[in-house]
């Protein structure tokens, strides 16, 4: 027997309408999960795993190639590695000087797309108006300049250590008292 008797109240097409405290309930169920809901805690959490996967990637730094062997000073061992690779000294030398060509062309190339691209940013800026978004804008575009300094850097450095046979870091090709330019 039931002790508290639900009243039933019907709607304009005859169906029984739900109590007052459960249509409420609803509601505010509908109200406080709407905004928790678009947050994304979860699609948070898998982004904030994916971030720390790729920092320890990052951080690992790229694995090097274990046919490259190298000399207790740091130096590049032409025979060993050649041995490695399966071929001559003399096909391992060959692609040396190749690469360097490569290199050469690439920084230079690279320096002087990096100096054109400075020298328009700095005549678009002097010819735009003064404006909150145009100068925002303009700031956007540096990041491009700097990416062809830093891809020029990237081949001079790689020059170098070509051109020494050494694995050297960036630090070390800065301190180096070697022509700096690539040739």
């Amino acid at each position: 027997m039931d002790l508290y008797p639900q009243q039933k109240t019907t709607t304009k097409e005859g169906g029984s309408k739900p109590s007052f405290l459960r249509r409420n309930w609803r509601r505010a169920r509908f109200v406080a999960g709407g905004p928790v809901a678009t947050i994304g805690l979860a699609e948070i959490s898998d982004g904030a795993k994916l971030i720390d996967t790729l920092f320890g990637v990052v951080r690992g730094g790229p694995q090097a190639d274990e046919r490259m062997k190298t000399t207790v000073d740091g130096g590049i061992d032409l025979m060993a590695t050649a041995f490695c690779f399966g071929v001559s000294p003399e096909e391992i030398d060959m692609r040396v000087r190749v690469r360097r060509r490569h290199t050469v062309r690439a920084a230079y190339t690279m320096f002087g797309l990096g100096c054109l691209s400075l020298i328009l940013w700095v005549y678009g800026v002097l010819q735009i108006r003064m404006s909150s978004g145009r100068i925002l804008s303009a700031i956007e575009f540096l990041p491009f300049c700097v990416l062809f300094f830093l891809l020029a850097f990237k081949s001079a450095w790689m020059n170098w250590q070509l051109r020494t046979l050494r694995l050297g870091s960036a630090v070390a090709y800065l301190q180096t008292t070697e022509p700096f330019l690539p040739r």
